[in-house]
């Protein structure tokens, strides 16, 4: 359709001859323009910022027309922002017509107006430059830009360094968006940024001078910790010197006579490996978790009744007018009024969309509740967004699960896309069939931490929890995808683009090994015709219906005690919360294994993307560094610093007093402490206070029955074999013992991970052996392993019960830790006080994800010097083979295998003492224990020996010590005894 030009009597053409009729001088602007037109998308604020740049920038401001002349960086030329009058439109509507008229001139300028170098590269002349700058970044498709192209387009002289940085991440497959991230940053902030050398040989010459890339790449960071390095600068920083060390080794070197290939002394690195040591971790608890009342009002806000015709609020929370939210077009023929889950409506198009998208005058729609499902997800389960949008809807399992009125049932699956057989079904879709449980879990199809070393096929976990409320909805969500955004086939993971993932993809050879799924969250709503309906949710979809949801509970009028409103979200921006959507998954984990006490199967698979759950006590204004001295130094001298103050306090005290200051699980200890008239009764241990002498464990459990006015207890769980103080009724602890509390629980975590790997192996086994058993029934055959399943089985219900036992072991503890810290948190206690420095608010407790053993286990050690209760027999023995794994690694013999486990356990603290006072934590030692990093980067190879000589004097092992000491003494360099 002809445009009239407003203000004009033209009409507006691609070959933009229309101005010509204003000035014939326009011809070389008109020339450029054309050219430029023809290679973009034609949209109408592409248009609309040309016609306004011509007409009411260089036409009616009466600038020299010749182009160059713009480009003149001697020149003063008219604000473009107010000439045009910008800011009478919308702010985002403004700058991108701003951006529009700067990405024409960057195109004329670098494209046109910079003749060629020696190389055949085109440079812009320093007297050149673009007279605007960008408002925004650019969108160039970066993500997905495995490449690098994207840097071509910014300087063509970075061929070389493109063509290295293209060959060397195409070789990488783990962490591949972190890589060219990484990589990205240095082109773009480091060579570019500081104007290096376009070429790698001539920058990476000694001679050549260079600054500081950490420091480079520090002052143009934006966001997060700006100012300082975080840990992941410092990985990114370690991928380009892996980058570098690779081409320097893979390019530049040269073979020498032996076959090795040399890199020249003239090149370097000059990019240094920098160690995580001191870089403050972030707990999980600096992100604002919300309340569990507020969770339970987001969900009843959503989800308003049974159907998702009822979810009314979510219809129009994000129906904007126009083809925007979550509205689809359809064929009014696919309109099923008798369908409840049917939302539906007709609407007038805009001119916009009748002339642009050719669409008629009137049009019908239907509501995706693919987003809205999604985020009802979310606050049921403590589920990542990834693993939320990712999840497979299970539509070619051999299986169908389906939800009537008594509940969910699987059926075989009738469907196209089924796969698989009776004998061997085919299942990775979100409702799990067990053999040997009627109803439905959850498989979980990605899972971070767990699935790192695993095949592709076997990543992901199942929950084994029938939430029927979860199962519900799910399924309503794959009967509506299957009504209205069907599909023909699986997608093919490489299908998916960055978008998806929210980050660079992973390597193509990665997701080829995860084959298809059928995404239960595939967006239906999307723009693009077709390909994109099948794929999931993008990274970003849930930003703004979470925004939207906070800002109605807001609404509301929450307050605080003080009266003061609570702000859930920030208005001046459209996404922006105060409450993130990661602190779902901490406050459910939370509400799920302290306040509703789940079973250990549930608890379990629900974390299990947490390896190890470490406990760490920390002060939120001093640091990790400063509070583990404090607490060290604490916690050796407060037991009999206070035990008899305690002992005065509970003869004395009232039962109000003695529920002020000290922490249990039952009130009957509070009874016990304060009817007692002799002090000697009391017993202090690490963990707290037994206030009746250590003698009724038989009777300190839970209570069995009551006759008339008579009560009945059971014993302790794990009475008469161990003592269970934490799980009595009669125990009594505070805050002087939250060091013991939290040293009993990363004991009892420790044997619950140990319990849980012969848990899961035992339950595969049993699954695998009654699967066996049902197929020999459906073939009438005999089955012969019946006397080894039941063997089994009880070995399985054994460790069940066991594994049940020590979390709720663990969930008593964290119990009297929370309690604990509220006393501590009292003003106005006058009681005895755990640290002597600081607001006792600024302590604060927090479960920590870790994917290490050694961090485990070290932590027990640690512990085990101080508290003499904790057995660590075992993981002193895997500690050590660890150590001697790490002796060999770095080209010295083993040791530990020839000491007893008391010398072990001694000499393994002062080893790991060692790195970490080097390395500034035990996160820094870390890396060198298990291989990452070798002693010699610290230098302390030799202090290494020496001290384990000094350590083991009077074993065998001195004498293999002395040998190698002498022998390092003897071929080291002068100088450099830490040489490999």
């Amino acid at each position: 359709m002809i445009k009239r030009i407003k203000g004009t009597d033209q009409n507006f053409e691609p070959e933009f001859r229309f101005l010509l009729a204003l000035d014939p001088a326009f011809e070389d602007w008109r020339v450029l323009v054309a050219e430029w037109y023809t290679q973009q998308k034609h949209t109408s604020n592409t248009t609309a910022a040309l016609r306004a740049f011509f007409l009411r920038y260089l036409h009616a401001q009466s600038l020299n027309k010749h182009p160059a002349t713009l480009f003149d960086a001697g020149i003063q030329l008219p604000d473009l922002w107010a000439t045009l009058q910008l800011d009478s439109k919308s702010e985002g509507g403004a700058k991108a017509l701003h951006d529009k008229i700067f990405d024409f001139l960057d195109w004329v300028l670098r494209t046109k107006l910079a003749p060629p170098d020696a190389a055949g590269h085109r440079v812009v002349p320093i007297q050149l430059r673009n007279p605007f700058s960008r408002l925004r970044a650019k969108q160039t498709g970066q993500q997905s830009d495995l490449t690098f192209a994207h840097v071509l387009i910014l300087d063509s002289r970075m061929l070389h360094w493109q063509e290295l940085a293209a060959e060397w991440l195409g070789a990488q497959k783990a962490d591949v968006a972190g890589r060219r991230m990484a990589v990205d940053k240095f082109l773009i902030h480091y060579i570019l940024g500081c104007d290096l050398s376009r070429h790698p040989m001539v920058f990476l010459t000694r001679s050549t001078p260079k600054p500081n890339c950490s420091e480079v790449l520090l002052k143009v960071k934006s966001k997060g910790s700006v100012g300082s390095l975080s840990a992941a600068d410092i990985r990114f920083n370690n991928y380009v010197v892996d980058f570098i060390d690779w081409a320097l080794l893979a390019k530049l070197s040269i073979e020498d006579d032996h076959g090795p290939r040399i890199v020249p002394y003239e090149l370097h690195n000059p990019v240094v490996r920098l160690s995580k040591s001191g870089i403050a971790r972030p707990s999980e608890t600096t992100k604002s978790s919300l309340s569990i009342r507020y969770i339970k009002e987001m969900r009843r806000m959503l989800a308003e009744g049974p159907n998702f015709r009822d979810w009314v609020w979510a219809q129009q929370a994000l129906e904007g007018g126009g083809r925007s939210g979550d509205w689809l077009l359809v064929f009014p023929h696919l309109v099923n009024v008798d369908d409840p889950d049917c939302v539906w409506r007709e609407r007038y198009t805009t001119k916009y969309e009748q002339e642009v998208l050719v669409l008629p005058p009137r049009v019908t729609e239907i509501w995706s509740p693919v987003r809205a499902v999604a985020l009802y997800v979310k606050l049921e389960l403590p589920l990542r967004t990834s693993q939320v949008r990712m999840l497979d809807s299970g539509e070619a399992d051999t299986w169908r699960y389906v939800h009537g009125a008594q509940g969910g049932s699987f059926v075989l699956n009738d469907s196209p896309l089924a796969t698989g057989s009776i004998t061997r079904p085919y299942q990775r879709g979100v409702f799990h069939r067990s053999a040997n449980e009627s109803g439905a879990g959850l498989f979980i199809n990605t899972n971070k931490t767990a699935d790192i070393n695993k095949p592709e096929n076997a990543k992901g976990y199942v929950i084994p929890w029938a939430h029927e409320t979860v199962l519900y909805w799910l399924e309503k969500l794959r009967r509506w995808q299957e009504r209205y955004n069907p599909i023909s086939t699986p997608t093919k993971w490489c299908d998916l683009e960055a978008k998806h993932f929210g980050r660079t993809p992973p390597h193509p050879a990665v997701l080829e090994a995860r084959g298809t799924a059928c995404f239960l969250f595939r967006d239906a709503a999307a723009n693009s015709e077709g390909t994109d309906r099948r794929k999931p949710l993008t990274q970003g979809a849930l930003d703004r219906p979470w925004y939207l949801l906070l800002a109605r509970l807001e609404q509301r009028g929450e307050t605080l005690d003080d009266g003061t409103p609570i702000q859930f979200v920030d208005h001046s921006t459209s996404t922006t919360t105060y409450y993130p959507p990661h602190a779902l998954r901490v406050s459910l984990i939370s509400y799920l294994v302290l306040d509703l006490q789940l079973p250990i199967a549930i608890v379990s698979k629900l974390i299990a993307g947490h390896a190890r759950i470490i406990m760490t006590l920390y002060y939120t204004k001093f640091g990790h560094a400063y509070m583990k001295e404090v607490l060290n130094a604490a916690e050796r001298n407060v037991l009999a610093a206070d035990e008899s103050n305690h002992r005065r306090f509970l003869m004395d005290a009232t039962m109000e007093q003695v529920s002020q200051r000290f922490a249990s699980v039952s009130v009957d200890a509070l009874r016990s402490a304060i009817g007692q008239k002799s002090a000697a009764t009391f017993v202090f241990e690490d963990k707290g206070i037994c206030p009746v002498g250590g003698s009724m464990c038989d009777v300190g459990g839970e209570e069995i029955t009551m006759r008339l006015a008579e009560k009945f207890y059971a014993p302790v769980s794990g009475y008469p074999q161990q003592r269970n103080c934490v799980r009595c009724r009669f125990f009594l602890t505070g805050p002087a013992f939250l060091p013991g509390l939290q040293a009993h629980f990363h004991a009892v975590s420790y044997e619950a991970y140990e319990r849980s790997e012969r848990h899961n192996e035992l339950h595969e086994e049993v699954t695998l052996m009654e699967n066996r058993r049902a197929d020999c029934e459906r073939g009438r055959q005999l089955f012969t392993e019946t006397r080894e399943l039941e063997r089994l089985s009880q070995r399985y219900e054994a460790e069940a019960e066991a594994m049940g036992m020590l979390v709720n072991d663990m969930q008593a503890t964290y119990y009297l830790i929370a309690r604990s810290l509220e006393i501590m948190q009292d003003a106005n206690k006058d009681g005895v006080q755990l640290v002597a420095v600081g607001e006792m608010r600024d302590i604060k407790v927090a479960l920590t994800e870790t994917s290490s053993e050694l961090h485990h286990i070290e932590v027990l050690c640690e512990n085990a010097v101080i508290y003499p209760e904790i057995d660590a027999r075992k993981p002193v023995l895997r500690r050590s083979q660890l150590l001697d794994c790490m002796l060999e690694f770095n080209k010295m013999p083993p040791v530990f295998f020839r000491l007893d486990p008391t010398q072990q356990l001694a000499v393994g603290n002062a080893v790991m003492q060692l790195i970490q006072a080097r390395t500034g934590s035990l996160q820094g030692a870390l890396e060198y224990v298990e291989g990452s990093r070798r002693l010699r980067d610290l230098g302390i190879v030799d202090e290494t020996l020496d001290l384990l000589a000094e350590k083991v004097a009077g074993t065998p092992a001195r004498e293999v010590l002395d040998a190698v000491r002498a022998e390092r003494v003897l071929h080291a360099p002068h100088g450099d005894n830490d040489a490999p």
